[in-house]
């Protein structure tokens, strides 16, 4: 499969979002926003703003991708009660637009008009206003930091093993009790067995 590369300088990036995503403005009411509220503002970015609705159009990855972020917020001088990317709705509406489907496509000039089109497809409604799918968003964000929290756990209670291992063989029973107590619901027979000789030693 042969794949494209299209890049671009900061004016060229600007201009081509200005330019894809000028149905915001045209069909939806959007207004883009020059003067920003935040401390910090990624240069390579375009804000859009209809209240309580923005749609944050940046480059990312140091010029190798592109994304888009909504922010929910009626007030500009607060922070937004959500602030999440538009692949979470897409998750859930569109999966078939993910960005893996289209590994033929490298470099922003290349992914802004997909973006434009998956914004389309996926979130019409919360572009007019319409704020139902936010309760879907945030249990799907809450679902996969729980299981990201749940991964980090396995993890590290892999590392406390090995650790486990090598303190026992040395006869350092105290650092065994506490590399393993903190994970004892993940303990499997062998790491339980070890803790309670580690136990019985000192």
């Amino acid at each position: 499969m042969a794949v494209e590369y299209q890049y671009a300088n900061k004016e060229q990036l600007l201009a081509a979002m200005r330019e894809e995503f000028a149905f915001l403005e045209s069909e939806y009411g959007y207004t883009e926003l020059v003067e920003r509220p935040e401390r910090y503002i990624n240069p390579y970015s375009v804000l859009y703003r209809k209240s309580p609705v923005e749609v944050l159009v940046e480059g990312i990855s140091y010029g190798s991708g592109t994304s888009i972020m909504f922010r929910i917020r009626e007030d500009l001088s607060q922070p937004p009660q959500d602030d999440f990317c538009v692949s979470w709705i897409t998750t859930i509406r569109r999966p078939d637009l993910q960005e893996w489907q289209f590994p033929d496509k490298r470099g922003q000039l290349l992914q802004l008009p997909r973006l434009a089109n998956e914004l389309r497809a996926v979130a019409d409604d919360l572009l007019r206003g319409d704020l139902s799918i936010l309760p879907q968003v945030r249990d799907a964000i809450a679902k996969a930091r729980k299981e990201g929290e749940a991964a980090e756990r396995v993890r590290q209670f892999r590392r406390a093993e090995v650790r486990s291992q090598e303190a026992f063989r040395s006869g350092d029973y105290q650092r065994v009790i506490e590399e393993l107590e903190p994970h004892r619901d993940l303990l499997n027979p062998p790491s339980r067995k070890r803790l309670e000789i580690a136990k019985s030693r000192t």
